[in-house]
């Protein structure tokens, strides 16, 4: 009997474990702008302004992905999002599974 109990809380925890790996949340697109580009710096060509809400917390980030990674994002879309350990990025997977990382640039909490 004490090496069932043992067995189910090594499965417990195991499972624990993977949960927390995985700790999306919906996140909520509030406003989504394509930056012009800049011909002084072409690598910026494919920039993006995105504010996501992720909680009770407004993130303001910017991306520079490809075109066609945002190609089905709209305001008021939700995607899985997180906050890094750091604090600093916002990743975001995308219809496809991709993960996109966003630099977090500000943040609020709204009225």
């Amino acid at each position: 009997m004490k090496r069932l109990l043992v067995v189910l809380s090594c499965f417990v925890l195991v499972g624990a474990a993977f949960a927390q790996s995985d700790d999306f949340q919906p996140a909520k697109v509030v406003a989504f702008e394509r930056v012009a580009a800049d011909a002084q710096h072409p690598e910026n060509a494919d920039s993006y302004k995105i504010s996501m809400r992720l909680g009770d917390i407004i993130y303001k980030c910017h991306a520079n992905e490809p075109v066609t990674v945002f190609n089905d994002w709209t305001v008021n879309k939700e995607f899985p999002a997180r906050v890094t350990e750091t604090g600093k990025v916002l990743e975001v997977k995308n219809n496809d599974g991709q993960i996109i990382q966003m630099k977090i640039v500000g943040k609020k909490r709204p009225k």
